[in-house]
């Protein structure tokens, strides 16, 4: 599918300042963007809505010697929060049991969860990661004498739970300055509120406690701006040297270099490996390994972690060929939404496969697992397509949904499944134009081949920590010629070239070697490096290449 190019209005020269720019970053902010401030860049906790009653009630919970439930999400997000919270709940000298369901319960509090955490003796309820939808829920827990407390980063509904506390950035009329905190980020201010009342928790510590959350603000892909960013920036350089022994246990497991921990590194290898349990309906492996203190089980339990993602990868592929061919063979890449259903999808791994028949076809996608009765799914979406409030639309025909503008998760009836879908390409042809579908690539500027070297890749490393929101500045070449083209890979499936004496490596495209032998072409590329053997060298990885007409 051809690709829209949008490049960015040209405001500077200096590759940096336009950058910044682009991102509509105001000039006053830049010193704050480029050199984040843990201490003074952080919002005051309180200033979200429910923390002092939140924080009231854990210290009544020690005064009592209570015992604190804690109900968490099954992902990459809740599970290291909860963990992060656990461990700082007993740390001030409160008893702790934590609750994360399974998939086959669904998302979401359950009330054999709350159950569970009764049994245990628990007096408080801390939701970690949801929550904030979960009216029915919440007053099930209030009736068994538990005091809940919902901390939560989802888009609230119409009605708001009844609980002692809600607190949730996205709530209407909110005077916290940001709202995009991902759930570990939530739950982390609750823990810097805590701090301000009890000095068993020290600055110190809270900055120990970053690697946990820059996990859950770069797995849930929340915009790396704000407090995100410091998040992320502070949260990569504590896991480089984080004392957590079950992450240690599972660089080396992964052939993690713990010195070079990115963005990508969090992303694309540890937050799967932390997802992977979940994803296949396992035992919360994940959550064992950030809470244990014993080296031998840290070790046993990384190994098993990498052996589930690498089944999930394996059983991943199998679905997204099933998924693709379906797409095709229906030709639903022909209409405005994909929604497609089988009985052998599991729940935990179809929104992998929504998210990358996303990228391929440019559509929002709804991906179910269809039981007998109800199927489970996962939707991703596009601009000007908020889910959510799709959902929101249609909700008469949906036993439950939750999530963001992009990403979301449903549980519908089976003979409600093709009215759904059809009312979801009502509201399509509505807010969807065809250039809505048009897969596009910003371009952030216009470059020359003389002006690419190491200095500039320098330049713009300090714009990292890269993702949503802040995302890897993409250049572009025009009327190039490319020299020593060849492919590479086991099915020459990929390619490589150099401009000039520049290299140039554009993955999946092997097929367009030929085409651009002694032919004039337009490149979109990011900008890398490769280090061999300790020298270094500039690397552009292609993003797209518009050949000449």
């Amino acid at each position: 599918m051809n690709k829209k190019w949008i490049f960015t209005s040209q405001n500077s020269d200096d590759v940096v300042e336009q950058i910044l720019t682009s991102r509509g970053i105001a000039r006053s902010d830049w010193p704050n963007f480029l050199n984040p401030d843990f201490s003074q860049g952080l919002h005051d906790p309180f200033l979200l809505d429910g923390m002092d009653l939140a924080v009231s009630r854990i210290i009544q919970a020690i005064d009592n010697n209570e015992i604190v439930g804690i109900f968490a999400d099954y992902d990459a997000d809740g599970i290291p929060a909860s963990a992060l919270l656990a461990q700082t709940l007993q740390k001030i000298g409160l008893k702790t049991f934590v609750y994360i369901p399974s998939r086959d319960e669904g998302y979401g509090l359950n009330q054999n969860g709350i159950d569970e955490l009764k049994k245990n003796g628990a007096k408080v309820l801390i939701t970690v990661d949801l929550g904030i939808r979960e009216i029915k829920n919440t007053e099930y827990a209030k009736s068994l004498g538990l005091d809940v407390i919902i901390t939560d980063h989802h888009e609230p509904g119409e009605d708001i739970p009844k609980a002692l506390a809600v607190i949730n950035p996205k709530l209407k009329n909110s005077k916290y300055p940001f709202r995009e905190l991902s759930g570990g980020g939530v739950a982390f201010k609750l823990i810097q509120a805590l701090a301000t009342k009890i000095t068993k928790i020290s600055n110190n510590d809270l900055k120990w406690m970053l690697d946990l959350v820059g996990i859950t603000t770069i797995c849930d892909v929340v915009p790396l701006v704000d407090e995100n960013r410091i998040f992320a920036k502070f949260g990569l350089m504590v896991l480089q040297k984080t004392k957590r022994l079950g992450l240690k246990k599972l660089y080396e497991v992964s052939g993690i270099d713990s010195t070079k921990i990115s963005t990508y590194t969090v992303g694309f290898q540890i937050g799967p490996r932390l997802n992977a349990p979940g994803r296949l309906n396992q035992k919360q492996e994940s959550f064992e390994l950030l809470m244990t203190t014993n080296e031998e089980r840290a070790g046993r339990l990384a190994v098993e972690l990498d052996a589930i993602n690498k089944k999930r990868q394996d059983e991943l592929e199998r679905i997204l060929v099933e998924a693709r061919n379906l797409v095709l063979a229906n030709k639903l890449n022909q209409k405005k939404v994909i929604c497609l259903s089988q009985k052998d999808w599991p729940s935990g791994l179809i929104g992998l496969v929504a998210g990358k028949l996303v990228e391929e076809f440019s559509r929002p996608t709804i991906i179910l697992e269809k039981g007998e009765l109800l199927s489970k799914g996962s939707a991703r979406s596009i601009d000007n397509y908020n889910i959510v409030e799709v959902f929101e639309s249609v909700k008469t025909l949906l036993k439950s949904f939750g999530g963001h503008a992009k990403a979301a998760g449903l549980t519908i009836k089976n003979d409600q499944l093709e009215n759904f879908y059809d009312q979801l390409l009502e509201i399509a042809d509505t807010k969807l134009t065809d250039n809505d579908l048009v897969p596009k690539i910003n371009i952030d500027m216009k470059l020359k081949v003389e002006q690419l070297d190491l200095n500039l890749f320098d330049e713009i490393q300090k714009l990292e920590p890269f993702g949503l929101g802040n995302p890897r500045p993409v250049f572009a070449l025009t009327d190039i010629a490319a020299n020593n083209i060849r492919t590479i890979g086991l099915k020459n499936n990929h390619l490589k070239f150099k401009v000039d004496d520049i290299d140039v490596i554009a993955f999946g495209m092997g097929k367009l070697s030929s085409k651009i032998i002694d032919q004039k072409f337009d490149l979109a590329f990011t900008i890398d490096e490769n280090i061999w053997n300790g020298s270094r060298k500039l690397q552009l990885k292609v993003i797209d290449i518009k050949l000449s007409e």
